[in-house]
C-alpha cells in the first residue's frame, strides 16, 4: 500500500449537510434540548437520537438545528440517510457509510479497509481531537448506527430514526421524542406553506384541513403543497374534496410519485414480524386511535403477556405510544392506515369477530363498572362475551369512576360502531351501561344520543321489556335536558306497555318527575303517589324511597310542609337501611328545600351541606349543580352575601361545563344582582 494514500488531506473540511429546509416551526422547545445536548461542554459524549413516527419531522429538526449550528463545528459536518425507512427497502451498509465518510476527510479509496471493524477504527482515528458533527438520517437499527459513532466527545453524533434505539441510550446517548404538532403550531406551518392571507381568509376550511391532517407535518406540508398548486382556488375546494373522498388516505398524495403518505407509513409496516404485523392491522378496527393493553388483549385474543410484548415492540418500532401506564395511543392517519390494511388483508370473518371480541370487553367492563355506581339497578340478564374476553373488574365505585372517566369518548364510539355493525343487542346494553355515567356527569347530549340508540335497537328487536327500559332511559334524558314535551311523549309510551307493578312504578315516577319540571303539581303528585303504591305493592323499598321523597316534595310545594318532612323523613330512613348513597343525597336536598320553606334556614343549609358532600364524593356534577344552587339561595335569603355569591359562581361553572345553558343563564342573573 502506498503510505501517501493512507493519512487524510489536513485541507479537506466535509460540508455534507443537505440544503436546509426553509422553515422550523413548533419545535423551539425540541431545538433547545439539541442545542443542550450537543454543546461542546456537554457530557457524556455527545450523541442524541430524534425518534417519532413517519412524518412527524426528525429530519427537518435535525437539519434546520445543525445549519443553525454550523460554528460549532468548524472541522466539518457529516451526512448520511442511512436508508432504514424509504421505498427501496434496503437499508445502507455501515461499510458503505464509513468509506464515505472517510473519503470525505480526503484518505484515498485505496486505503479504504474492506471490512467494517477496521474501517471503523481507521474513522474514529481521522476524527480524533475534531469537532464534527456527524447526522444519521434515517436509521433502522443500533447495528447501522453503533460503527459510525465517533471515538472522542470532541465530536456530536445526531440520529433520526422512526424505532426507539434503546442499545444507543446504554452507550449514554439521549433521546428526544417528536409528537405531532399542536393546532396552533400546524396553523402556523399550513399558513408558511399556503400563504397567511388564505389561511386567514378562509378559517373554517383551514381548520378542517387541519383537522384531516391531525397535526403530523409531512400531512399538513401535503395537503399544502395540493392547495398551493392551485393558487386561484380557495382552500375550501380541497377541504371538500377530502371530506368527500372515499378514502381520506388518497388526499395525502402530490399525485406525481414524489410523496404520499401511504408509503411513508408502509415502509414502518414492511419491517414488522407477521404478528406483529396482524395485530398492527387489528388495531385499526378500534373506533379510536387511544385504547389499553385490555382492550387490546380482547381484541386480539391474545394474553396479558403476549399483548404486552407486541405492544412493547410496535411502541418501539413508533407506531404507536405508550402514553400511561398500559395505554397506548396512535397517530390518527396511522391509525387509519391500519384499518385500511384490515379492510384489505384480513378475512371478514376475523374482522367481525375481533370486533364482537372488542365490544364485548367494553361493555361487560361498563356492565360491571355501572353496577358498583347503581348497585340497586333492576338485574338483567345480558349477552354472553366471547370466550376469549376478559373484562375488567374494580375493587369499588371509585375505580369504576376512574375508567368510565378514561374511556367514555371509547364507549360512545363503541356503541356507535356496533350499531354500523348490526348488533342491535349490544347497542341497548350500551346505552344501559352508560346511563348511570352520563347523568351524574351531567353529559346531557351523549346522554340522549346513546338513549335514543339504545330506543332504535329495541324497536327492532321485538323485547317489549327492553323497550320499555330504552323509552323510559330517553324520556329521563331528555327530562334533564329540559326537553319536557318530549320526555312525556316517550315516558307515556313506556307506561302504555309497561306491565308489572315495578316497571309500572318506576314510569310513573319519572312522569312525576317531568311534570314537577313542568310545574303541573296535580300530575305530579297523582303520578307520584302512583308509583308509590306500585312499589309498595312490589316490595321495592329502595322505590318506595325514592316516591317518599318525590311526594313529599309536592306537598311541600303545596305548602304542607309537616307532611313532606314526614314523607321525606321516612324516603331518608329507608334510603340509609338499603344503603343507597344516591337516595340519601337526593332525599337530604329535599329536606333543605322543606326546611327553607319552612323558614329555618340553619336547618336547610345543614342538609344541603350534607346532601353536596355525599354528590361530591359520589362525582355526581349533575346533582352536585343543584344542590350548590340550594344552597347559595338559602344563604342569599340569610343576607350572607360573600358564601351566597361564592356557591353561585360555583354553580354557574357546572352547569357550563355540562352545556345545561338555560340553568347557567338562570344563574348567570342571580351573579348579576351582587355587582349593583
Amino acid at each position: 500500500m502506498n503510505d501517501d494514500a493512507y493519512p487524510p488531506n489536513p485541507m479537506t473540511v466535509p460540508r455534507q449537510l443537505p440544503l436546509p429546509p426553509p422553515w422550523l416551526v413548533g419545535r423551539e422547545t425540541e431545538a433547545a434540548v439539541l442545542t443542550r445536548t450537543l454543546s461542546p461542554r456537554a457530557a457524556p459524549a455527545s450523541v442524541v437520537v430524534v425518534e417519532g413516527p413517519g412524518g412527524v419531522g426528525k429530519s427537518t429538526l435535525a437539519l434546520h438545528w445543525a445549519h443553525e449550528h454550523l460554528d460549532r463545528f468548524p472541522d466539518g459536518q457529516l451526512y448520511t440517510d442511512l436508508g432504514g425507512f424509504d421505498r427501496t427497502g434496503e437499508p445502507v451498509s455501515a461499510l458503505s457509510v464509513l468509506h464515505s465518510f472517510l473519503g470525505a476527510f480526503g484518505v484515498a479509496p485505496a486505503a479504504f479497509p474492506s471490512d467494517e471493524r477496521s474501517a471503523a477504527a481507521l474513522y474514529r482515528s481521522v476524527l480524533a481531537g475534531k469537532r464534527t458533527l456527524v447526522v444519521l438520517d434515517n436509521a433502522a437499527d443500533l447495528g447501522q448506527v453503533a460503527p459510525l459513532l465517533p471515538g472522542t466527545r470532541s465530536c456530536a453524533v445526531l440520529v433520526t430514526s422512526r424505532t426507539n434505539l434503546a442499545g444507543l441510550r446504554l452507550r449514554g446517548a439521549s433521546s428526544l421524542r417528536l409528537d405531532a404538532l399542536s393546532s396552533s403550531e400546524a396553523r402556523d406551518l399550513l399558513a408558511h406553506q399556503v400563504g397567511e392571507d388564505r389561511v386567514l381568509a378562509e378559517p373554517e376550511a383551514a381548520d378542517l384541513l387541519l383537522s384531516y391532517a391531525a397535526g403530523l407535518p409531512l400531512a399538513v406540508s401535503l395537503l399544502a403543497a395540493r392547495s398551493a398548486s392551485r393558487p386561484d382556488l380557495p382552500l375550501s375546494v380541497t377541504a371538500d374534496e377530502l371530506s368527500g373522498a372515499d378514502n381520506r388516505l388518497d388526499a395525502f398524495d402530490t399525485g406525481d410519485g414524489s410523496a404520499d403518505l401511504r408509503s411513508v407509513f408502509s415502509w414502518s409496516y414492511r419491517g414488522l414480524g407477521l404478528d406483529e404485523a396482524g395485530g398492527f392491522r387489528l388495531l385499526g378496527v378500534l373506533p379510536l386511535p387511544e385504547f389499553d393493553e385490555a382492550a387490546i388483549a380482547s381484541l386480539l385474543a391474545l394474553s396479558t403477556a403476549r399483548t404486552t410484548a407486541l405492544m412493547r415492540s410496535l411502541d418501539l418500532k413508533g407506531l404507536v405510544r405508550q402514553h400511561r401506564p398500559k395505554s397506548y395511543r396512535m397517530h390518527d392517519l396511522v391509525h387509519r392506515y391500519a384499518g385500511e390494511l384490515a379492510e384489505e388483508l384480513d378475512p371478514m370473518t376475523e374482522l367481525v369477530s375481533a370486533k364482537r371480541r372488542m365490544a364485548d370487553f367494553y361493555l361487560h367492563t361498563a356492565l360491571h363498572a355501572d353496577r358498583l355506581l347503581y348497585p340497586h339497578r333492576a338485574r338483567l340478564e345480558p349477552p354472553v362475551p366471547a370466550n376469549s374476553v376478559r373484562p375488567l373488574e374494580f375493587t369499588g365505585e371509585a375505580a369504576a369512576l376512574e375508567w368510565f372517566a378514561a374511556e367514555h369518548r371509547t364507549l360512545v364510539a363503541v356503541q356507535r360502531l356496533v350499531d354500523g355493525e348490526d348488533l342491535p343487542v349490544q347497542v341497548w346494553w350500551f346505552a344501559r351501561a352508560l346511563d348511570t355515567y352520563q347523568h351524574r356527569q351531567g353529559l346531557i347530549h351523549d346522554n340522549i344520543e346513546t338513549s335514543r340508540l339504545g330506543v332504535a335497537a329495541a324497536e327492532g328487536l321485538g323485547s317489549p321489556v327492553m323497550l320499555v327500559l330504552a323509552q323510559r332511559q330517553l324520556g329521563r334524558a331528555y327530562t334533564r335536558a329540559g326537553r319536557l314535551d318530549e320526555a312525556l311523549t316517550w315516558l307515556s309510551r313506556a307506561l302504555a306497555s309497561a306491565t308489572g307493578p315495578e316497571e309500572q312504578a318506576h314510569t310513573h315516577h319519572d312522569l312525576a318527575r317531568a311534570h314537577a319540571r313542568l310545574g303541573n303539581r296535580g300530575n305530579t303528585l297523582w303520578h307520584g303517589e302512583q308509583a308509590l303504591e306500585l312499589y309498595r305493592r312490589a316490595g321495592n323499598q329502595v322505590g318506595e324511597a325514592h316516591a317518599l321523597n318525590a311526594v313529599a316534595r309536592q306537598y311541600a310545594e303545596l305548602g304542607d310542609h309537616e307532611r313532606a318532612r314526614e314523607y321525606a323523613t321516612i324516603a331518608l330512613s329507608l334510603h340509609e337501611r338499603q344503603d343507597n348513597g344516591s337516595g340519601v343525597a337526593v332525599t337530604l336536598d329535599n329536606l333543605g328545600s322543606i326546611a327553607s320553606g319552612a323558614g329555618l334556614p340553619h336547618e336547610a343549609e345543614r342538609s344541603y351541606l350534607r346532601a353536596l358532600e355525599l354528590s361530591s364524593g359520589q362525582d355526581n356534577r349533575f346533582f352536585a349543580a343543584e344542590v350548590t344552587e340550594h344552597l347559595a339561595e338559602t344563604q342569599f335569603s340569610s343576607g350572607r352575601l360573600t358564601e351566597a355569591a361564592e356557591h353561585f359562581k360555583r354553580t354557574y361553572e357546572l352547569y357550563v361545563a355540562q352545556h345545561r345553558l338555560p340553568d347557567a343563564e338562570r344563574v348567570r342573573g342571580r351573579l348579576a344582582a351582587f355587582r349593583h
